[in-house]
Parts: C-alpha cells; sequence; structure tokens
C-alpha cells in the first residue's frame, strides 16, 4: 500500500498530463464542429410533405404500390458522427404516407455491399443501436421539441422502440409501442417498411406539423447520417435540430380502448421454509383507455411478471447499495411522467422508484393486488399518478404505495416539476405499521444547447422523523469537451421507502470533464483521443470530515472499427470510523486508508461476429490488495445465434481485521436462438460464489400479433460449494395477449 504523500504526489502528475496533453496537440479542422452545425431557424428546417393514400398498403417491405412512388423524398442525408460531414457514404431516401387508421414511413437505404457488409448482433427487441446496422424514425408528435417517440429497426426487421424528453436527459428503452415493420435486403440495399396506428402515439390536437428527425446507422463504416445535421455530442433526440413534418391528417380522438389480459400455468417445487410447492393457475391482465390523444389511463389486476428478464448478479465491493434496474414491463411503461428528478450514477438518489413495488429487500416477488395508473402529456405540461396495492410475503408487510407528479415548462427552456410518494405498510409480525411520505420539487434548465443546470429538494418523513436530500448537477457539452459536476446532500434520516438511496448521511460532489483530441497526425484508423478526469468525494455532512473519495484519470483511444483502448488510473481514500462489513466473513476495520488502482478497458469491435471487452485492473484494496479482470464476450455466426458469457474474477489478498484471502468468481453464459424476430428461445446461467448460489433461468417466447405473446419459463436454483441456498425449480406457462376495443 502507497502512503499518502505518494499517492497525492502522483495523482498531481497524471493530472497535470491529463489536463496538458489535450491542448499540446495539433487538431485538425473537422473538430471544431460548433460553427458547422447551428441550431437551425425555422427558415433552415428542412420539410416533409406526407400525403394521404389513395389504395391500400401491403406492409412487405417492398414499398412497390404506387402511393410509394408518388409521394414525396426525404433524402440528402448529412454525416452526423463521428465528424460533420454535408454528405452521407450511401444515400437513404424516406417517405411518408398515412390513412385513417395508420402512419406508414417507407425508406430505402442503398449501399453498394448490403448483404456482405451486414452487422447485427442478434434478433432480439431492443437491440442496442450503436452496435448494429440501424434505420430510426424520431417523432415529436407534440411540437415541442421536448417529447420524443422513437422507433427502430434493422435490415432483418428487429424491432427498438423508445421514450426521450428534454433531449435525452431521461428516456426510456424499454418501453413498447403497437407497431409493425417489415424488411427486405438485397445486395445493394435493405428497405423498411413501418405501420404505426395513430391509437399508438399521443399527438398535438391542433392539427400542426410535427418534429421529425430520420438517422442511419451504417456500423460497418462507424457512421451516422442524419435528414436533419446534429452536432455529435448530442443524438436525434434533441429536437432543436430537428425538421418540419407536414400535411398530416390524424383522425379524430375516439374510443380508445385495449385490454391485455393473460392466463398463466404454474408448477413449483421449492424447498425454502414457507414457499409454495405444486401446480397452480392465475388469471389477470390491465385494461388500458386513452380519453384523448395525449393522457391515458391504465387499470392493472393481479399484476404479474414471470417473463420479465431476471436481475443480473453483482459482486459488491463497494460501501453502497447496489441499484437494480426497473425490468417489469407495466413499471416501465410511461416511467418518465412518475420520475422526480435527483441523481444516477456512481451515487444515486430517488425520492420514486418503482422496485419498490412488489419485490421484498431481498428481490423475492411479493403479490400485487392490483393498481391504477394515469399519464398526461402536452406540449409544455406533464402529470402523472400512480396507485398500487402490494400483498404481504417473505416477511414483507402488505402496502399502499400512492405517488402523483406534475411537470411544467416556464419559457423556452426552464422546467419545474413537484412529486408526492406515500407507502403506508401494515403490521407483520415484529414489525409495526408504519408509513413514509416522501416530497420533492425538481427543476431543469438550459442555456442554449450546450449549457445545462437541474436539482431537486427532497423531504421523507417516517414518524417522528424527516430527512432530507438535495442534489444538483451542471454541465457543459460542446464537440471538443464535455464537463459537469454533481452533488447532493443526504441526511441519515432521509429514508424514502418509496424510492432508493445508495446510502445517507452523505454530502458528495462529483466534478467530470473530458476533451476529443484529433490530432492531424493521427493514424486514419484512429478517430479520436479522448483523455477525462472524474472525482467521487463523500463527507460526513455535519463534520466534513471525508469518508471515502476518488480521482480517476482515464484515455479512451477509439478506432475505425469501434474498438477502443481505455487504461486508467484511479486513486482512492477511505475513512470508516465504525468496522464496515464488506464481504461475508471479511470486516475491515476503521482507520485511514488510502491506495492506488491501475488497469486497462480494452474492447474490440461490438458488432463483428465474435467480439469481447476485458477490464483488467491490479492494485490496493482498503487495507489488502485485489486484482481482477471483467470479460464479456459473445460469438454470433448469424443473427439468428448468439453466445454471450460474462466473467468476473477478483483475486482478494491480505484484507480486513483477518487478513482474509479469497477469490471470487461470478460467471453468466447466456445462449439466445431466433427463428425470426418474434420467437426467440434463451437460456441465462449465473453462476456466484459470493452468493454460493447457480441460477438458471430458461425461456421461450413467441410473439404471436403485436405485443401478444406465448411464454414458457422454467427457473432452477441451487446451491454450490456447501452453501446455504435451498433448491427451488418452476415452470411457468403464460398467455398474453393484446386486444383492440
Amino acid at each position: 500500500m502507497l502512503a499518502s504523500s505518494h499517492v497525492r504526489r502522483l495523482v498531481r502528475i497524471v493530472s497535470a498530463a491529463a489536463w496538458l496533453l489535450p491542448w499540446m496537440l495539433p487538431c485538425s479542422p473537422v473538430a471544431a464542429q460548433t460553427a458547422t452545425v447551428p441550431i437551425p431557424t425555422d427558415s433552415m428546417r428542412r420539410h416533409l410533405t406526407a400525403r394521404r393514400t389513395t389504395g391500400p398498403i401491403v406492409l412487405d417491405g417492398r414499398l412497390d404500390e404506387a402511393d410509394w412512388r408518388t409521394a414525396p423524398v426525404a433524402g440528402d442525408f448529412v454525416t452526423s458522427r463521428p465528424d460533420y460531414l454535408p454528405s452521407a457514404p450511401f444515400p437513404s431516401e424516406v417517405r411518408v404516407l398515412f390513412d385513417g387508421v395508420h402512419l406508414y414511413v417507407g425508406v430505402v437505404n442503398r449501399d453498394s455491399a448490403a448483404r456482405r457488409r451486414l452487422r447485427l448482433q442478434d434478433l432480439r427487441r431492443d437491440f442496442e443501436p450503436p452496435e448494429n446496422d440501424v434505420f430510426g424514425l424520431t417523432l415529436g408528435p407534440l411540437g415541442d421539441r421536448r417529447t420524443v417517440f422513437q422507433l427502430q429497426t434493422t435490415p432483418l426487421g428487429s424491432q427498438g422502440d423508445v421514450q426521450a424528453f428534454d433531449g435525452g436527459d431521461s428516456f426510456n428503452f424499454s418501453w413498447d409501442a403497437l407497431w409493425r415493420v417489415r424488411t427486405t435486403l438485397t445486395d445493394s440495399l435493405w428497405t423498411a417498411e413501418f405501420a404505426i396506428p395513430w391509437r399508438s402515439l399521443r399527438y398535438r390536437g391542433d392539427g400542426g406539423p410535427w418534429d421529425v428527425n430520420f438517422v442511419r446507422n451504417n456500423r460497418k463504416l462507424l457512421t451516422w447520417t442524419s435528414w436533419m445535421p446534429y452536432p455529435r455530442q448530442f443524438s436525434s433526440w434533441r429536437l432543436t435540430y430537428g425538421g418540419v413534418l407536414d400535411s398530416l391528417v390524424p383522425p379524430p380522438p375516439g374510443t380508445n380502448v385495449r385490454v391485455r389480459p393473460y392466463v398463466l400455468g404454474n408448477a413449483q417445487r421449492d424447498l425454502a421454509p414457507g414457499a409454495f410447492r405444486g401446480t397452480t393457475g392465475d388469471v389477470g391482465g390491465e385494461v388500458i383507455w386513452a380519453p384523448t390523444t395525449n393522457s391515458v389511463v391504465e387499470a392493472t389486476v393481479n399484476t404479474d411478471f414471470a417473463q420479465a428478464d431476471v436481475d443480473r448478479q453483482v459482486v459488491n465491493l463497494t460501501r453502497f447499495g447496489v441499484f437494480f434496474p426497473e425490468r417489469r414491463q407495466f413499471f416501465l411503461e410511461n416511467s418518465d411522467v412518475l420520475t422526480a428528478g435527483g441523481l444516477s450514477g456512481r451515487y444515486v438518489v430517488q425520492p420514486f422508484f418503482t422496485r419498490r413495488i412488489g419485490l421484498a429487500d431481498d428481490g423475492t416477488l411479493l403479490p400485487i393486488v392490483g393498481g391504477l395508473r394515469y399519464a398526461y402529456r402536452s406540449g409544455r405540461t406533464s402529470a402523472g399518478a400512480l396507485a398500487m396495492r402490494q400483498g404481504s410475503g417473505a416477511g414483507a408487510p402488505a402496502a399502499t404505495f400512492a405517488v402523483a407528479r406534475g411537470s411544467t415548462f416556464f419559457g423556452r427552456s426552464t422546467r419545474i416539476g413537484a412529486t408526492a410518494a406515500l407507502r403506508d405498510a401494515e403490521a407483520v409480525g415484529p414489525l409495526a405499521a408504519s408509513r413514509n411520505l416522501v416530497m420533492a420539487v425538481d427543476g431543469l434548465t438550459r442555456i442554449g444547447e450546450t449549457f445545462q443546470a437541474s436539482g431537486m429538494l427532497s423531504s421523507s418523513t417516517a414518524g417522528d422523523s424527516t430527512g432530507i436530500a438535495a442534489t444538483y448537477a451542471v454541465a457543459y457539452s460542446s464537440p471538443r469537451v464535455t464537463s459537469s459536476v454533481s452533488g447532493a446532500l443526504v441526511t441519515a434520516a432521509y429514508t424514502p421507502q418509496t424510492g432508493f438511496v445508495s446510502r445517507p448521511n452523505v454530502f458528495f460532489t462529483s466534478p467530470f470533464v473530458s476533451y476529443t483530441a484529433q490530432p492531424r497526425w493521427r493514424p486514419k484508423s484512429l478517430v479520436w483521443i479522448r483523455p477525462a478526469a472524474n472525482a467521487n468525494i463523500f463527507l460526513d455532512p455535519r463534520t466534513s470530515r471525508l469518508q471515502e473519495g476518488s480521482l480517476t484519470l482515464n484515455t479512451e483511444f477509439l478506432r475505425s472499427t469501434g474498438a477502443t483502448w481505455t487504461p486508467f488510473v484511479e486513486a482512492n481514500w477511505q475513512r470508516p470510523t465504525t468496522a464496515l462489513p464488506l464481504l461475508p466473513g471479511v470486516t475491515i476495520a476503521p482507520g485511514t486508508l488510502d491506495y492506488l488502482r491501475y488497469g486497462v478497458d480494452l474492447k474490440s469491435d461490438q458488432s463483428a461476429t465474435l467480439a469481447g471487452q476485458v477490464v483488467l485492473a491490479d492494485g490496493g484494496f482498503f487495507d489488502g490488495r485485489l486484482r481482477g479482470a471483467v470479460v464479456n464476450g459473445r460469438w454470433s455466426p448469424s443473427p439468428y445465434v448468439a453466445l454471450r458469457l460474462n466473467y468476473e474474477v477478483n483475486d482478494i489478498r491480505g484484507l480486513g481485521t483477518r487478513d482474509t484471502s479469497l477469490v471470487t468468481h461470478l460467471a453468466g453464459p447466456e445462449l439466445r436462438v431466433f427463428a425470426n424476430p418474434r420467437i426467440q428461445w434463451s437460456a441465462f446461467y449465473q453462476y456466484n460464489t459470493v452468493a454460493e448460489r447457480g441460477t438458471l433461468n430458461a425461456r421461450f417466447s413467441w410473439e404471436f400479433l403485436p405485443l401478444s405473446f406465448l411464454y414458457v419459463v422454467y427457473n432452477d436454483r441451487q446451491a454450490i460449494l456447501g452453501g446455504p441456498t435451498l433448491p427451488a425449480r418452476s415452470l411457468i406457462v403464460k398467455l398474453s395477449w393484446l386486444q383492440q376495443l
């Protein structure tokens, strides 16, 4: 372990080098993008006219109807990433039609080697757009340049959809809309034909034009092209850089009610005390009503999440709680309406987080009796409310959750929001009845398109105790420089039972800066050099004593294939004031612990047939030493088969009060096999030596109609290495279908 004075000296040297290096590099003119992509005025925005169909459109991906041949064309795409160019390597053409039921979009993407240059990881829905050949339709139906619905497809017809807000400050990749697409692929081009029901969209009621942009990723060339140019530090979600879609005539709102019932059969054998054993059946579902084009009401009864993706296990070597993302579809839909500011990333503060509903602290599923949700969006205002009833189980009490939130814009770029959330829990076992009320106000403002500030103030009240949390973030972004500073003050009594906090009793500060250098002398295979620095400082809010801190310096080298090489060095300062349990059987004594870690992150071309990433790190770790490796790999001999492997190993030496040495392993192989984008089978196994548990989740999924599914799910849990986990197995068959009334 290095002495603290040596650590500070080394950090100062490396920090100075990281700051000075970019300014010493002669940069090519292409790096200075700010002048070439101005914010367009109304007169600079490109327009595309939508045409009403004169005959039926057959959705087959061929665009051979007469209406397609005569429709106006959006062409002349430009290159937006990695560098702005006023042309595209291969042209794209977009046409828009509509009738009383659907909005149609037809796309022709030309490529002299389309079939041979094809890059697809697999055929999953909600794929990773940066690593696949993709066309994206970016719609702003409310005309506010803040609310975005983006529909994406690949040359083989995989579907992806995302909601984004405030230019991408918040987004939801797990949102699934009701729409269809079909594609065709030849040696010289690929085409896509979208059919989007009007009832799947929320749009302005005055018949005015929509904001729009079209984007394409040619992954082999590592090139994003777009109809309207935007700076590379943003995405097409930033519709202040979008164009205009004219002449649409949506139908007037009518009865828009959908039902999504399910039937389920479950055979389970679980040896845990009190667990269910045997065979059972269940029914439930949802009713979705859109009374207007910009509001929706959803009711759910006996809500079930048997088909939801399982959580990815982690080996937690930090002093923070683990933040697992929401994976359940009902809670992912319209989740942005109830999101109440806060922080995410290394340190998380969320006043409301849906995983507190229907899940015990250890992740055990709890029954959800039912609930009701309302969401409303207009060009300047959004509002939402949710009420859910949770049953008891696994030692957790039955509880009622309620949350309401509203936000509105002032001027062109300032948003203010307010949230109230309540958890009312009944008594169970030794636990008395309890009530927790969380309140929050938050705001966001933007100066131009490069500077942004946000903040939140929240309180949490339980009994006679009230805690406070305040967060802020200030960011600047340009094609060369990205910088930010964020922070939080969270008191010890702030424990929102409707939300999540990584750790209370913290005064947190985190500055970040990166610089994108493109020196003239760089080889053609190198796109850029991007040094960055990031600090995370945690103080005691009462005494201002250091709890812990880190400073990370790294430099990313991006190759034209998309591969990266990122060496890094990290200085750490730990100041535990009480005994700190870190791992089972491992306790860190209070004291002053300074150490240095270093390593490298190597990532190959993630779109290739064989792709991988390796992160190697070594150095001190509290009062011991840690050598670790994280390996992620994928082999896709075709888009119809994908084998993935995630593996993490940690070799820990001389750690804690017992001078413990141990090696942890966490492995997660996964196999996916596709018949087409709508039929797939997957198996995911997790082997965790810290939890001494192995789990298998296998799932067959068939989307026989849009958003209507047949699932067959098998789960298996076993102890490994003589651990205490009791075995459990289950087989679930679930049929869920969406019906428009």
